[in-house]
């Protein structure tokens, strides 16, 4: 009962906060999320402590204490303002897609999918990942990705109305999950994915943010499956409205290679990518995560 009484209030916010920011231009309802990230920051001070450790130990004396602070206030207040923009998909229309700053990189997305067909569009979480996606599905490349359940029903499933308002199809990750992703790769069908999560049972060793990641060889094992390249971005948020794409160079699977071998290979280039541009724009990527990429992982009592 008293988890109950929790999702019903967690929806109940969530569907008030949708209707307001839905209601607003799209500055003032910016304004909105930069209150809420306003008073969790510094009000309830939520995982800011975490979250400056971080910084700490991935930059070591690169910053003082208050730069820490700025560069993780900035990075909570992307995420206020992505779920606010996240809200407010529904109003986004191709015809304004082509008025905005990120649409070059949209243009390029679309010539990749022309030359290559199927590929796997990974990116990381920085800037604001949901509309990188959102935006390609919008301007008729064929994306979909992948997604837990919540542990709330009734926000998991306004969740995925959300993400679906542009189009965007979502394969839950389940035991089926790899049957499901490749097929619809080789149906010629786009897989946006983000690499940076850390794995709970013992994966791949991955240099990462001065550390050693213990990531999935998901994004590595698609590509090999469907024998289709990575196509590594990000969308850079620049000042409150405006985004960038910024796309790389491809990344193929390498059939001359150990399966594993390879998987080590894909995804140490993809994730030095994001490294760099991470080490470039700290405040655009995401410290606050529950589940931190660096983390060791529980190996199991013997």
């Amino acid at each position: 009962m008293k988890n109950r009484t929790k999702h019903i209030f967690e929806y109940a916010m969530l569907r008030i906060l949708f209707v307001v920011v839905n209601l607003l231009p799209l500055r003032a309802a910016l304004s909105v999320g930069w209150l809420i990230g306003l008073f969790f920051f510094y009000g309830l001070r939520y995982r800011r402590t975490k979250a400056e450790e971080r910084l700490k130990q991935v930059f070591g004396d690169r910053f003082t204490a208050k730069d820490r602070r700025r560069i993780a206030w900035l990075s909570f207040r992307n995420i206020c303002f992505n779920a606010v923009e996240a809200a407010r998909f529904g109003k986004l229309t191709p015809e304004k897609l082509k008025l905005l700053p990120l649409y070059p990189g949209i243009v390029a997305m679309q010539e990749i999918y022309r030359k290559d067909g199927a590929f796997i569009f990974s990116t990381v979480h920085m800037g604001n990942w949901d509309l990188a996606g959102a935006a390609c599905k919008l301007a008729g490349i064929p994306v979909f990705s992948i997604a837990r359940r919540q542990k709330n029903p009734l926000t998991d499933d306004l969740l995925n109305r959300m993400r679906s308002a542009t189009g965007m199809d979502v394969v839950l990750n389940d035991s089926t999950v790899l049957r499901n992703v490749v097929r619809r790769l080789k149906a010629g069908e786009v897989l946006a994915i983000l690499p940076d999560v850390r794995s709970g049972t013992e994966a791949l060793a991955i240099d990462f943010l001065g550390g050693k990641a213990n990531l999935g060889a998901g994004v590595a094992l698609f590509a090999q499956m469907a024998n289709c390249p990575i196509y590594p971005a990000v969308l850079l948020r620049r000042g409150w409205t405006h985004h960038e794409y910024k796309v790389f160079d491809p990344i193929f699977p390498d059939p001359s290679l150990d399966k594993k071998e390879d998987w080590q290979r894909m995804m140490q280039k993809l994730v030095s990518l994001f490294d760099a541009e991470i080490h470039a724009r700290p405040e655009q990527y995401f410290w606050f995560n529950k589940r931190w990429v660096l983390d060791p992982i529980r190996k199991p009592e013997t």
